[in-house]
């Protein structure tokens, strides 16, 4: 879990970018469906599940596939932690998310390594996701503990950061 929030900071760090929150696509529910999770991480065949993902995205060399992975990867991951989060499972909960946001992570630096962009299509698909992400995760840092909130806001912030990136690389390439 370290390495990922370190991946995420690093991101922040390093970007020098400032971004503005859109609050048009706060202030109603985002139209993007997220897919059904399937086993969550509090199964004890979970770590099976785990190891596909990684063999699959091993396997895919395609960027735009490997990137279209990352987001579902991330689009589940980001279910799953509310699911856990409405369970009562929250420190499972801000895990999830985190490996959730990290996945959009991976996405950007895909796109970065690469040095092109991703598709009209696959940009706008998550954009979308990213705003459907940062309402979930604002919806269970409202219900959360104080003490729980501010790792969910700190995703969102993450997410926030991504998507910045993920537009800079859009533009620019």
């Amino acid at each position: 879990m370290k390495k990922i929030a370190i991946a995420l900071i690093l991101i922040f760090v390093f970007s020098g970018v400032g971004f503005a929150r859109d609050n048009s696509t706060t202030s109603a529910s985002v139209k993007y469906d997220l897919p059904y999770p399937g086993m969550l991480p509090d199964h004890k065949l979970y770590k099976l599940k785990v190891l596909r993902d990684k063999v699959m995205l091993f396997i895919i060399q395609d960027p735009i596939k490997k990137a279209e992975q990352h987001l579902l990867l991330a689009d589940k991951r980001i279910l799953m932690a509310k699911i856990l989060a409405d369970k009562g499972n929250v420190e499972l909960a801000k895990e999830t998310a985190l490996k959730g946001e990290n996945e959009i992570t991976l996405l950007v630096f895909l796109f970065k390594d690469e040095r092109r962009k991703p598709t009209k299509e696959l940009f706008n698909r998550v954009e979308k996701a990213s705003f459907k992400h940062q309402e979930v995760l604002n919806d269970i840092a409202k219900k959360v503990e104080k003490k729980d909130k501010k790792t969910f806001e700190t995703v969102v912030y993450f997410s926030t950061v991504n998507l910045g990136e993920l537009r800079k690389i859009y533009k620019d390439y």
